[in-house]
Parts: structure tokens; sequence; C-alpha cells
């Protein structure tokens, strides 16, 4: 299936002059590079995931900067959104537009913040604190007008675990963590709270990260940027 993916792909598009690259075999579960498309300014078109399940998307020096389209099977439609976004790089659009490495240091430089965090210790954050089951957190990422109002999951947020760590501002961890015991068919559940905000302070503490405590949301914040 796989090969037959990019075979698809390299024989239905129109590659412009867009230059087709070598793709790696798939390695285990890990989601790779199905097919892609490289021009001599740099920009890319690329068809990442599984043969059966992906996205689609430009990137300029490796980084995102358009919309990204998931794929489940490669139909004429697919093709046609596909062949678009390649008429699109050909066209120049995508050639001074802005990568998220552009906007962070824009809004920076607007807001005169500093960083608080690098990409090492939030990797070991996340990694940590991924491993508690249904602890909630929220957080603000650099662009984002509002702050989120609403705690949710960790598991819940199908993206937190590989979103650019450089957009988050904040992220606060709640201090308990609700628990609900079946009581019966006709009763309501039991709700109760953990505390775990030793656990956490712990985790930060090994890892050597500033975080401060919120009293009105009982959670403890660790700035990205003030």
């Amino acid at each position: 299936m796989e090969q037959n993916l990019q075979k698809i792909l390299f024989t239905s598009l129109n590659h412009q002059s867009g230059q087709p690259q070598p793709v790696s075999s798939q390695q285990g579960d890990q989601s790779s590079i199905q097919f892609q498309l490289v021009w001599k300014s740099g920009i890319a078109f690329t068809v990442k995931g599984w043969p059966h399940f992906g996205w689609f998307y430009v990137e300029k020096d490796k980084q995102i900067v358009s919309s990204a389209f998931d794929y489940r099977k490669i139909e004429e439609r697919t093709l046609s959104v596909m062949q678009h976004m390649i008429g699109e790089i050909e066209a120049g659009k995508y050639n001074h537009k802005k990568t998220p490495k552009d906007k962070i240091r824009d809004i920076i430089q607007a807001r005169q913040l500093a960083p608080c965090m690098n990409n090492t210790k939030w990797t070991e954050l996340i990694g940590e604190i991924s491993k508690i089951e249904a602890l909630p957190i929220k957080y603000k990422r650099l662009a984002d007008d509002t702050a989120a109002s609403n705690f949710w999951t960790v598991d819940g947020d199908e993206f937190f675990g590989s979103m650019e760590f450089a957009l988050i501002e904040w992220l606060k961890i709640s201090c308990v963590i609700g628990k609900s015991e079946y009581q019966g068919q006709l009763i309501p559940p039991k709700i109760s709270e953990v505390n775990v905000r030793a656990e956490i302070e712990s985790i930060l503490k090994r890892y050597s990260i500033n975080y401060e405590y919120d009293e009105m949301d009982n959670s403890l914040v660790v700035y990205g940027y003030r």
C-alpha cells in the first residue's frame, strides 16, 4: 500500500517545477513523509503520515505555512486539492509567507517578551505530566487573542504533545484531578478530588523549572515568555 500511495501521487500529480524527493520506507508505527516536491525557492509540498492516513501541506524552511488537509484514501477530490496547492506554490504564493518562527519573533519583539523556557525543559515537563491520567491543563499560545477559560485533560488534547513549544506563552497545570466513582445504574457517580500539587511540584523542581501558584485556578503556572 505504501508503494502504491507514492506511485499514485507521483503519476497523478503534475509536479510543475517541483522536484520529487527520495522517500524513506515506513519505520514501524511512526508517521513519515510519503511524498514530497521541493522547489528551488525552498518551498515544499509535503504528504506526511501513513499509507492509509495522513496530512498534506506546504512547508517553508521545514515549517508549515499553509492549511493542513487530511487524507484517508486518495480520491479525485483529494488529488484536486493537492494539485491546487502545487499550483499556488508554482505561482509564488508562499515565497514571502511568514513562517511560525517569523510570527513568534514578531510577537515577542512587539510585546517585549523574554523567554523563560526552552525546548528541552518543555519536552521533559510535558513528557512527565502526560503520564498522569486525566490531569487538567490549559494554556495560552502567543498568537491567541484570549486565554482559555476552562481546563481540559492532557490526554484529551490531541495536539498538545506535538505542538511547537515555542508557541506556548503559559501553561497552567491543575493541582487537583476529579475522580468519578460508579455508584450504581440509577445513582449519580460520586465525584471526588485527588490533590496532585506535590507530585507536579516535584516534577517541576526535578527539572529546575520556575513556576507560580495561581490561587484562583488552583493551578501551577509555567511561563514560556514574560
